[in-house]
């Protein structure tokens, strides 16, 4: 969908050449790509320049799809003199493609969404931050681009703002749009991201995939990266929702490596299934194709648990828990992380990412492994 040829864009700042040079890669339709580096990199210039909005002194982006790309950066840039439901259909009204009926009811549809409904006739002022970030974000969905282009949209929001712009782009994410994400947080990148650039200096110096970036990086300089921002993230988030269940357990296909193990302990069998919907079909593909393991032990095993057994028994390892052990929730444990996840009334996700945490889940975990059956 967009390829990007020897990219340089340079320019003075107090006496330094910043900006991006010589910068090649290419995008494929669906995938999201995170772009990390440092404060001055050149990030926001090589985002900037995909959107047209600075001017290349070599090099080339080429786009192959019409509608382009939405930009939104961090600024929220929301007309001032308009309402939420103003700015968000001014776009597709100038292109007069259709009726101001279905537009206005497709604006009205992705505010309540994202619980933005009760200021639809709210000007910019007097929204928090995070509402105008959304309500931006929500802007450039209603254009219909083939490509978000998101420059570090949480960098000017405390962090309970920030989750809720996260937890947005995290559902545009399970909606399939292509993305670049120029951002400072590790776990929206690991959530939601295909890859991830690396910038220093200007230059492209690392493009892999996310589970490689962040479990198998060799280089000392981004491994040192990596664990500055990660003391950044909380180390406990809440995904509230049939939206963030489905969003955050497709992330999780994307952001593990090939043959990781997902040990799964609980009493809740096919009640799982039931909030993915028709996004489960997505989650079981990818989760086949990187050949991910389930490991689960329970009281009962439902309809769906044996027949994935009996069709992929490689990758789903069952055994069954006497009842007289007390589970204490239904949870699973990959790597440094735990996640409970709630089934009672909405779908609910607490993940902790801690690694003292996560060893002693999986210490817990073996005991119920070796007592299972």
């Amino acid at each position: 969908m967009l390829n990007i040829k020897n990219a340089t864009k340079e320019y003075s700042h107090n006496g330094e050449i910043r900006g991006i040079s010589d910068i090649s890669f290419s995008v494929s339709t669906g995938e999201i790509v995170c772009v990390l580096g440092a404060s001055g990199s050149g990030k926001s210039t090589l985002l900037r320049a995909l959107a047209g909005l600075e001017i290349l002194n070599r090099g080339s982006v080429t786009i192959t799809e019409k509608n382009l790309a939405s930009y939104v950066s961090q600024e929220y840039t929301l007309w001032p003199h308009l309402t939420v439901i103003e700015n968000l259909i001014l776009a597709p009204m100038l292109k007069l493609s259709e009726g101001h009926e279905t537009v206005v009811e497709e604006a009205e549809k992705l505010l309540e969404r994202f619980s933005l409904k009760d200021y639809r006739d709210n000007y910019p002022a007097e929204l928090s931050g995070g509402q105008r970030q959304r309500a931006a974000l929500l802007r450039a969905v209603m254009a219909k681009p083939k490509i978000l282009l998101l420059d570090e949209v949480t960098s000017a929001l405390d962090p309970e703002l920030t989750k809720s712009v996260l937890d947005l782009i995290r559902a545009l994410a399970k909606d399939g749009y292509t993305m670049i994400i120029v951002t400072h947080h590790m776990s929206l990148a690991m959530s939601v991201a295909d890859r991830i650039l690396f910038l220093k200096n200007g230059q492209l110096m690392q493009d892999k995939k996310t589970a490689e970036f962040f479990t198998s990086q060799a280089d000392l300089e981004v491994r040192s990266f990596i664990l500055d921002i990660a003391k950044r993230d909380e180390s406990i988030e809440v995904f509230k929702g049939l939206e963030q269940f489905q969003a955050y357990h497709l992330g999780l296909m994307r952001r593990l490596p090939e043959q990781s193990i997902i040990h799964v302990a609980g009493a809740v069998g096919d009640a799982w299934y039931l909030p993915m919907g028709e996004f489960y079909a997505q989650y079981e593909k990818m989760r086949i194709q990187k050949q991910i393991v389930w490991k689960m032990v329970m009281y009962d095993e439902g309809n769906k648990d044996r027949q994935l057994v009996k069709d992929f028994p490689t990758l789903n390892q069952f055994r069954k828990m006497p009842r007289n052990i007390q589970n204490p929730a239904n949870y699973n444990v990959f790597d440094d992380t735990v996640i409970t996840q709630i089934f009672e009334n909405e779908p609910t996700i607490i993940q902790i990412k801690n690694q003292h945490v996560a060893d002693a889940y999986m210490r817990f975990f073996e005991e119920l492994w070796r007592s299972a059956t």
